[in-house]
């Protein structure tokens, strides 16, 4: 059972890009449907591996794969969140600056900033669909018991719920975006197509079919909970399109670098905040496309050197509570 699927790095460096350029321009518009993409990507394959855990091992040992996240997502998270809410304000005391700090930073440290709404440095905002996720893994552990026999049902529910949800948020007209059951359809669809990925189902040209068909029902409904629900399908389809092109022909020399450059997204995504929050004030390049291009080269620059020198040691720590 392989556990690495070639092309998943280059899908969350695009989807990364596309919220990159959406923060640094004004001219990509629907670049944030990149969080909900990275949403879908990470159902599909923690839902792979979860059964092909329980396939090997007879069960999925949900201790592990906390811990696992823990020493993935937690280091740099709250390295972010230790220099924003203690550093950042003794520095600011020095040097004569008032930064915007969240209201309820409490909030932040319990990883639920996306119902933290108040205003704020602009970095910050970006930690929001990391406590999403968190929620998500929760929530994965919880019902993991289904998964063997019951893993449907548990999409199912995940569906109903946010049909629920969005009814009663629409009529009471309360912001949904950043809340958890908002993207209930983007980890239904995700845990879809990890299922049928892990069973190698043959799906032959349905993907491609699902992928126009989701494109048609965007442009034919244009409420926020046929939206929500249409994209979730348009991007399963998308990764199983495109691993099935790769499957099939020779993956192009690009490929190299944008899987090479996958492995860095998560410290992209956390870092993109910071480096555009200041290179506003540092940078005085007169053209957009040259100061996007420097802006990429130090978010990558420091999204390399964090990995390697401090994100690391964290990652080696996983491969003794991998259970196959």
């Amino acid at each position: 059972m392989k556990n690495r699927i070639t092309g998943l790095d280059t899908l969350r460096f695009f989807a990364f890009l596309s919220i990159f350029v959406f923060h640094a321009t004004p001219y990509f518009k629907f670049g944030y449907l990149g969080v909900d993409f990275f949403f879908v990507l990470s159902s599909f394959l923690l839902t792979y591996l979860a059964l092909a855990e329980i396939n090997t091992q007879g069960k999925f040992n949900a201790g592990k794969f906390f811990i696992r996240r823990v020493l993935r997502i937690f280091p740099l998270y709250y390295f972010v969140i230790v220099i924003s809410f203690v550093a950042l304000p003794l520095l600011a005391r020095h040097i004569g600056i008032n930064p915007t700090l969240p209201h309820n930073k409490l909030l932040y440290w319990l990883l639920l900033s996306n119902y933290e709404t108040s205003d704020c440095v602009f970095y910050l905002k970006f930690l929001w669909s990391i406590a999403v996720e968190e929620q998500f893994y929760l929530l994965f552990i919880l019902f993991s018991f289904m998964f063997r026999k019951y893993l449907w049902w548990v999409i199912l529910l995940l569906i109903l719920v946010y049909f629920s949800f969005m009814t009663y948020a629409t009529a009471n007209s309360i912001a949904t975006y950043s809340h958890t059951l908002t993207h209930f359809p983007n980890f239904a669809a995700g845990m879809a197509g990890g299922y049928l990925f892990y069973k190698n189902k043959q799906l032959h040209y349905y993907p491609l079919i699902t992928l126009a068909l989701s494109f048609i029902t965007l442009f034919f409904f244009k409420t926020d909970i046929i939206v929500n629900l249409s994209t979730s399908v348009l991007f399963i389809s998308l990764i199983f399109v495109f691993i099935n092109a790769l499957s099939k022909n020779n993956a192009p020399g690009i490929l190299k670098i944008t899987e090479f450059a996958g492995k860095y997204t998560y410290g992209l995504y956390v870092y993109s905040g910071i480096v555009l929050t200041f290179s506003k004030s540092l940078l005085t390049l007169n053209s957009t496309i040259l100061t996007i291009i420097t802006e990429f080269i130090l978010l990558f620059a420091l999204a390399f050197v964090s990995f390697h020198i401090y994100e690391k040691p964290f990652l080696r720590l996983k491969k003794r509570f991998r259970s196959f």
